[in-house]
């Protein structure tokens, strides 16, 4: 089977991480030839000594939805190279792509605005931002419903999907951690040494609006109201996103450490006592299932994305109420007892996820029935 697995699109986050793991894992299903669309963020992490003559790299300057021009052209380019290739199959796990080829098209849906739309999210941002999704809506969607198939990650976005395009298959693969988690930690540690009854709450996500991290300033005030001083915040954001954290009367409840490859997440991990995620939007968050694999209780909001994934394994929060999230942290951490019990239920919960490996099988599957007609 000839396939092009198109992530000239991805820019960073989770769809880079999952499509990155799944490159690697068709390493070892070599029935297939490979052509692989990407841009340097991905490409430069590849290690291309280890693929084989089966693998065939395509690197673009620019990601396909850098600009409107940059679509049309990258989308010329790319039914170039479908003449050339003759494709069975084309597998976008980081959305749409912005591509529509003549071959069978599966895609990944990965935005949460258009499937929760009793979000607080929507209630704190501005009209011309709703106007903006509004508008953005309506393009991707355009896109989707030009997929013969769509992967999702939960259930719960299956569901909500049909309801939004009842023509299209769709089908949930799970999501999984990275395999440098299933690795001995060997990254040179993050963090200093930890002060006696020190607690740390490690958020690993960037800076977008829906992820909710301005509320954390709310919070330290909240802990500092109840004379809880020894809780301290693991931001991995760049400097310029980290600014409006690094107030004098904050510097000493937030420590930011950057932003963090993949590969050095789980050190990170064990320098940390609880993974905390305040976010209003997601199909599907890793810090889940790395926090259960890592061994770390979850402090998370209390919607309905983060209940589907986590089920028993975490201690939910209104992420609106600052007060709510301090007194939820207060009695976690004087609860030893509840942590324990949530770390075990994350245990438990890691055995309903695919294993890297079963994912990458499952995508290629559903692009395999998709051939057959089926």
């Amino acid at each position: 089977m000839k396939v092009i697995i198109n992530a000239a699109a991805i820019y960073k986050g989770g769809a880079e991480q999952v499509v990155h793991s799944f490159i690697n894992e068709c390493r070892s299903i070599t029935v297939n030839d490979y052509y692989i669309f990407l841009c340097n963020n991905i490409y430069n992490s590849l290690d291309l000594d280890a693929f084989g003559s089966n693998f065939h790299f395509y690197r673009m300057e620019r990601r396909t939805g850098a600009s409107f021009l940059n679509i049309i052209k990258t989308s010329r380019y790319f039914n170039r190279l479908e003449r050339k290739i003759n494709p069975d199959v084309v597998i976008s796990t980081g959305g749409h792509g912005y591509w529509i080829p003549k071959a069978p098209l599966i895609t990944a849906f990965n935005i949460p605005h258009y499937i929760y739309p009793e979000s607080p999210y929507f209630n704190k941002i501005s009209s011309k931002k709703k106007i903006y999704w509004k508008i953005k809506k309506h393009f991707d969607l355009y896109f989707y419903r030009q997929s013969d198939a769509i992967i999702v990650q939960t259930d719960d976005v299956n569901k909500r999907l049909k309801k939004l395009l009842k023509n299209v298959e769709v089908h949930t693969v799970s999501n999984t951690i990275n395999g440098v988690f299933s690795d001995s930690i060997s990254q040179e540690k993050k963090l200093p040494p930890k002060v006696d009854g020190e607690v740390r709450l490690l958020t690993i996500s960037s800076n977008y609006g829906h992820k909710n991290l301005d509320i954390i300033l709310e919070v330290v005030d909240e802990l500092l109201k109840n004379k809880i001083t020894n809780v301290k915040f693991v931001l991995t954001l760049p400097e310029d996103a980290f600014t409006r954290f690094n107030e004098e009367k904050y510097q000493q409840h937030i420590i930011n450490v950057g932003p963090v490859p993949i590969d050095h997440c789980p050190t990170l991990y064990s320098e940390c006592d609880m993974m905390f995620l305040p976010t209003l939007l997601e199909c599907f968050s890793a810090s889940y299932v790395e926090a259960m694999a890592m061994g770390k209780p979850i402090l998370t909001s209390d919607l309905p994305f983060a209940k589907t994934v986590c089920r028993k394994a975490a201690v939910y929060f209104n992420p609106m109420e600052p007060v709510d999230i301090s007194n939820k942290i207060i009695n976690l951490i004087q609860n030893p007892e509840i942590q324990e019990n949530l770390i075990s239920e994350g245990k438990k919960n890691l055995k309903l996820f695919n294993t890297p490996k079963e994912r990458a099988k499952r995508f290629l599957s559903i692009g395999e029935n998709q051939i057959n007609g089926k």
